[in-house]
């Protein structure tokens, strides 16, 4: 019976942790997956830019593990419009904005921690050369235009470190799993080189993500950020939504919601160092927030990090932490003051970005960074295996042989 015991509690430390590398994430409204749009992976509806999104494999909707090799157009987790099918039906409660888009820019689940980041770009970025290719530099706007799908880790310490010598990326996720080969892929399509002042792309733009959903995340609080309406400087109309203002709040705000609920305000602009020249200048697209005593607010010791796209009045400004002009590619965190900008968390030339602010922008300006995640993986590696369902299975080997021992002394 104490076999059969421990046999069944390994059994659930392993099933409770298989999810833990598994993804979801969403597409902007100019790639093709949105835009034609395609049917998703599990309900055969149009996917569109609000949707939150999962591999689709064979087998119940939900969360599912990443695979090499391409995959089917991904499934809808959690639909953008109220009462919209998903894996977890209802819907974020998305109003459309004035192109008729429901424009989704950043997405957490609030419990993000860990010693490992991650991050996506759009299709104009081209990267600096970095010691582990491939990475934004190598799959970016100067060589095959595949990295706007694609997920990359860092290579360095999640830490405050200013402008410096590059640490460099690695890809994670592949936007179509053809290559490079062997890496677990999103479904998204490829390739997406950089096509300034045309709509709609050639490829897909992954725009927000959580690596590491489950079951129970999708049951609880879901934070993400809706688009601005002032324009991005490489696009044309209507490159950009307005969602946020037609929901009635900032492109700046983290906005809360639930499956079956309706949007509201979590964290306003101003608590971030955004919007300081007004309602909607700036757009927060990329999030990383730890709502660590569950209050669904920007209260000790909660941690939030996040960027701004491209067109937002703070870019330029001096952080107020390092006094450096922030930049679409930083990472940033809150600043050190009331009525301040942002602080800097990571710079963006640390990541392997381009920036103006050390001559290694390309032609078409800053690296713009547009999604954002931490979690506890240590080694890129070993994406695809969840290193938490790992050490459940050492503790039960190690379990086991001590079993053994005491059987063989009786």
């Amino acid at each position: 019976m104490k076999r059969i015991g421990l046999a069944l509690a390994c059994a659930i430390t392993l099933a409770a942790t298989h999810a833990f590398a598994e993804p979801t994430f969403s597409v902007d409204f100019q790639g093709p997956t949105a835009a034609a749009p395609l049917l998703d992976g599990f309900f055969g509806v149009p996917i569109n830019e609000g949707d939150i999104l999962t591999t689709a494999l064979p087998g119940p909707p939900g969360p599912n593990p990443p695979l090499p090799g391409p995959l089917p157009s991904p499934g809808i987790e959690v639909g953008a419009l109220a009462g919209a099918v998903g894996a977890v039906p209802g819907g974020l409660g998305i109003v459309p904005g004035a192109p008729g888009l429901v424009e989704l820019d950043a997405l957490s689940y609030g419990r993000d921690q860990g010693i490992q980041l991650y991050f996506s770009v759009d299709e104009h970025a081209f990267g600096v050369a970095g010691p582990l290719p491939p990475n934004v530099a190598s799959d970016g706007a100067a060589g095959p235009g595949e990295a706007s799908a694609d997920v990359f880790t860092y290579l360095g310490a999640v830490v405050a470190t200013p402008p410096g010598p590059v640490v460099g990326n690695t890809t994670f996720f592949d936007g179509n799993g053809l290559a490079p080969p062997g890496l677990p892929c999103v479904g998204f399509i490829e390739p997406n080189p950089p096509s300034p002042f045309v709509i709609p792309d050639g490829g897909d733009n992954l725009d927000a993500v959580d690596v590491d959903t489950t079951f129970a995340d999708l049951g609880g609080l879901i934070f993400f950020s809706l688009d601005s309406a002032f324009a991005d400087p490489l696009e044309v109309a209507p490159a950009n939504s307005g969602t946020a203002v037609g929901n009635l709040v900032s492109g700046a705000d983290v906005l809360v919601s639930t499956a079956g609920g309706a949007p509201a305000l979590a964290i306003p602009a101003a608590a971030l160092g955004l919007d300081l020249l007004g309602f909607d200048t700036d757009d927060l697209d990329a999030l990383i927030f730890n709502d660590a005593d569950g209050t669904a607010t920007l209260t000790p010791p909660d941690t939030i990090y996040f960027s701004v796209r491209r067109g937002s009045a703070v870019i330029g400004a001096p952080d107020s932490a390092f006094g450096v002009p922030i930049e679409e590619g930083d990472i940033l965190t809150i600043p050190t003051g009331a009525g301040l900008p942002p602080a800097m968390f990571i710079a963006a030339e640390v990541l392997g970005l381009g920036t103006v602010r050390s001559a290694t922008a390309g032609p078409f300006g800053a690296d713009e960074l547009d999604a954002l995640d931490v979690n506890l993986l240590p080694v890129p590696a070993l994406a695809p295996v969840s290193l938490l369902a790992l050490g459940g299975g050492l503790i039960c080997l190690i379990a086991w042989a001590a079993s053994r021992r005491r059987l063989r002394a009786v």
